[in-house]
């Protein structure tokens, strides 16, 4: 298994649990996923668990996933992704900046109670 899509115990956010490495494809095919089951919950936020996994997704693969793909597969613009991250993989920045750029709200995290924390923030700014 690549990855494990779930409800959060309070049904507030997807977790999205990623085993192997990201590429290109399979970003965009969890990302798909993750989008539709959110939207068949009314769930707005997204903890992307990538822990001990690397991004191999090139900067092309990145642009479209957060330019063109998030937006053809219905994500709302009032979401949040936040992406936990061991501390030290730094593989997961650019996807971050291209999600924000691309106006969506999207922050890496090394700590997951961080994470959780901003998930449950209310606000544009958050």
């Amino acid at each position: 298994m690549k990855y494990k899509i779930s409800l959060s115990e309070d049904k507030t956010f997807l977790r999205v649990r990623v085993f192997e490495t990201i590429n290109g494809k399979m970003e965009r095919e969890f990302a798909r996923n993750a989008i539709k089951i959110a939207k068949e919950h009314k769930i707005d936020n997204f903890l992307v668990d990538v822990r001990g996994t690397s991004n191999i997704a090139n900067s092309i693969e990145h642009y479209l996933l957060g330019y063109e793909d998030i937006n053809k597969f219905g994500l709302n613009r009032n979401s949040k992704i936040a992406i936990l991250a061991d501390a030290n993989d730094l593989s997961q920045n650019f996807i971050e900046t291209i999600i924000s750029n691309a106006g969506y709200r999207c922050r890496v995290f090394s700590y997951e109670d961080a994470a959780l924390k901003w998930l449950e923030t209310i606000g544009i700014n958050h």
